[in-house]
């Protein structure tokens, strides 16, 4: 059996944020259970894809990038699709909308 796990996003950013301000979320519950590569799955390959992605103040995906491979580019693949999937909600400075970088790890286990 195929268990994907979903670890809870951090917000980051280079600097500490001000007071008022609020960093992006993404609403786990929102994201659609991606499917296991197949090929992944067949070489019996597991891993975890460690990825920062970007929010923009409209509250889409703006960007993503793999900051720890699973070592396997199908796994790493299937986490950035997933991302896509998801809702989410951008940062806020001064009760504003504003872009925001933050977290999310896919654990891959056969």
């Amino acid at each position: 059996m195929a268990v994907l796990a979903v670890a809870a996003c951090a917000a980051f950013s280079a600097h500490a944020a001000p007071a008022g301000a609020s960093h992006p979320k993404v609403d786990l519950a929102s994201c659609a259970k991606p499917a296991y590569p197949a090929d992944a799955r067949a070489a019996k390959h597991d891993g975890t894809v460690k990825l920062a992605f970007l929010v923009g103040a409209d509250g889409k995906l703006a960007d993503s990038k793999v900051e720890s491979s699973s070592g396997h580019a199908a796994l790493d693949d299937a986490a950035h699709q997933a991302l896509k999937l998801c809702t989410f909600r951008p940062a806020s400075a001064k009760g504003k909308p504003v872009e925001g970088w933050a977290r999310v790890a896919y654990v891959w286990k056969l």
